[in-house]
């Protein structure tokens, strides 16, 4: 498995360029970008420029975070981030757009239906970013795709081979689905995995903000990254983190403390990281 630092666990106000730096150094082998950091770097560089720092830290660049697949809203805006994220993607070389979906299934709405609109969005998405993938990442909580099945049914119904999913620990925790769900998804659909922890809370009470880096909280973390291994992922474990206490921090301090808390759980997990 490769490790992953997922630009927005260091802070959206932070300069991309001091992220690539520590990433770097740290030993990631690869960054998850947030785009509203390459929005903000392209004020200052080309992007041709930010792909030549990235390559001079080591890194590559596992994806580019988060876009919404909001199947229910106007389409437009939606694919215009797209249209413009996939530009992005081709110029940094990231092979995949990361789309989450947040969306409650309408009372008014059958949930057949409402997954039909989901495939179709996840359609015009996929046939924009070609041959970038689009990578389905499901919320836990929501009724539209709170989990792997969901995600990999829309994934299925929107007819496109560059569509897979994307599993978040955090949101896999609170989606109570059985760690055994994780050994149904097709080796050649899982493009990404999120890790993190999270604070020993009433998961009705756990909010995003609420995330902790690998190993300080209560997620079963070591058997998901075995069961992780056995089905036969090996590709990026990008830390997500969204605190504000990481936030405040030194980017140092945030980025090396993610690399070794990762570490330290792979290592428990009798698993090596590249």
């Amino acid at each position: 498995m490769k490790a992953c630092f997922n630009t927005i666990t260091a802070g959206r106000h932070r300069p991309i360029e001091e992220i690539i730096l520590w990433s770097g150094r740290a030993g990631f082998a690869a960054l998850e970008i947030d785009h509203v950091h390459i929005v903000d770097a392209l004020s200052r560089m080309p992007l041709n420029e930010l792909k030549k720092r990235i390559v001079d830290a080591g890194l590559d660049v596992a994806s580019i975070m988060a876009f919404n697949l909001a199947p229910l809203d106007d389409p437009e805006p939606g694919i215009a981030r797209i249209e413009e994220a996939t530009r992005h993607a081709r110029g940094l070389g990231a092979p995949l757009l990361l789309v989450y979906c947040a969306t409650n299934i309408p009372v008014e709405m059958s949930p057949e239906e409402t997954l039909n609109r989901a495939a179709e969005r996840a359609a015009e998405y996929a046939e924009i970013a070609a041959p970038i993938g689009i990578g389905l990442e499901p919320i836990g909580r929501t009724t539209l795709m709170g989990g792997p099945a969901a995600a990999l049914k829309i994934a299925e119904k929107s007819g496109k081979s560059n569509v897979g999913i994307v599993i978040d620990t955090f949101h896999f925790h609170l989606s109570q689905i059985p760690e055994s769900e994780l050994r149904s998804i097709p080796r050649d659909k899982l493009l990404l995995v999120h890790v993190n922890d999270a604070e020993d809370l009433p998961l009705e009470e756990l909010g995003d903000e609420h995330r902790l880096h690998t190993g300080r909280g209560v997620l079963p973390l070591v058997l998901l990254l075995q069961t992780l291994k056995e089905i036969g992922y090996d590709h990026y474990l990008s830390v997500e983190i969204f605190r504000e206490e990481y936030w405040r921090q030194p980017v140092q301090q945030v980025v090396m403390e993610a690399k070794h808390s990762l570490d330290a759980v792979l290592s428990e997990a009798s698993l090596t990281v590249t």
